[in-house]
C-alpha cells in the first residue's frame, strides 16, 4: 500500500504541474495576444483612411485606432516616436499619440490697389479672407512681400465601433475608432493616425 507521505508528494507534484501549466498557458496567450495586435497595427498602418460625408454636408475621415505599448510604438513608428520624445515628454508616461496631416486649397483672385508708401515708393496693394486663409500683400518692383495666416478647427473623436468578430456578438469587443474633421470644407485630411500606449 502507498504510504502517505508518497501521496503527499505526488499530489503536491501534481498541484506544481498544474500550477506550471497554467502560468505558462498564460504566458503563451498573452505572447500570442501580443503578437497579434502588432500584426493588426502593422496591417492598420497601410490601410487608406476611409472618407465620410456627414449629415451636416462636412467631410471626415476615420481609421483604426492603434494600441502599442511604447516599444512597439518606437519600433513601428520611430519619427513619431521621435516627434514625442521632442516634446519632452517620455514614451512610457504618454497615454495616447495622434497625428493628423492635412492640406488645404483656395484658389483667389483679388484686385490690385494703387498706393504709395514713405512718399515715394509705388506699391500694389492686395488683401485677401475668407474666414480661414488671410493673405495680405504688397507689390515693390518686382517683389510681392506677403503676410500669410491659416486657422482651422480640428475635431477627433475616439469610440468603439463595429465588433471585430460580429458573429460571437457580446463576446467579440468592438474596434476602437478614429473620426476627424476639419472646420474648414476645402482642407483634406491625408493623414490621421491614434495610438493608444499600453502600459
Amino acid at each position: 500500500m502507498i504510504s502517505r507521505r508518497i501521496l503527499m508528494v505526488l499530489g503536491i507534484g501534481l498541484a506544481l504541474s498544474l500550477i506550471l501549466s497554467f502560468s505558462l498557458w498564460q504566458l503563451w496567450t498573452a505572447e500570442k495576444d501580443n503578437y497579434q495586435r502588432v500584426f493588426t497595427a502593422g496591417e492598420v498602418l497601410g490601410h487608406e483612411l476611409t472618407a465620410l460625408r456627414l449629415e451636416n454636408g462636412q467631410l471626415a475621415s476615420e481609421n483604426q485606432v492603434l494600441e502599442l505599448k511604447s516599444k512597439e510604438l518606437a519600433a513601428l513608428l520611430p519619427e513619431l516616436a521621435a516627434e514625442v520624445r521632442a516634446l519632452n515628454v517620455r514614451l512610457g508616461k504618454a497615454h495616447s499619440v495622434s497625428a493628423t496631416g492635412f492640406t488645404a486649397q483656395t484658389p483667389a483672385t483679388v484686385l490690385l490697389r494703387d498706393s504709395v508708401i514713405f512718399d515715394t515708393v509705388k506699391v500694389h496693394l492686395f488683401n485677401y479672407q475668407d474666414g480661414f486663409f488671410s493673405v495680405q500683400g504688397k507689390a515693390i518692383g518686382n517683389r510681392q512681400h506677403l503676410e500669410l495666416s491659416y486657422q482651422d478647427t480640428l475635431v477627433q473623436v475616439v469610440y468603439r465601433g463595429k465588433r471585430e468578430r460580429p458573429w460571437l456578438w457580446i463576446l467579440s469587443p468592438r474596434k476602437l475608432m478614429q473620426r476627424v474633421s476639419l472646420k474648414n470644407p476645402k482642407a483634406n485630411i491625408h493623414y490621421t493616425q491614434q495610438i493608444q500606449i499600453i502600459h
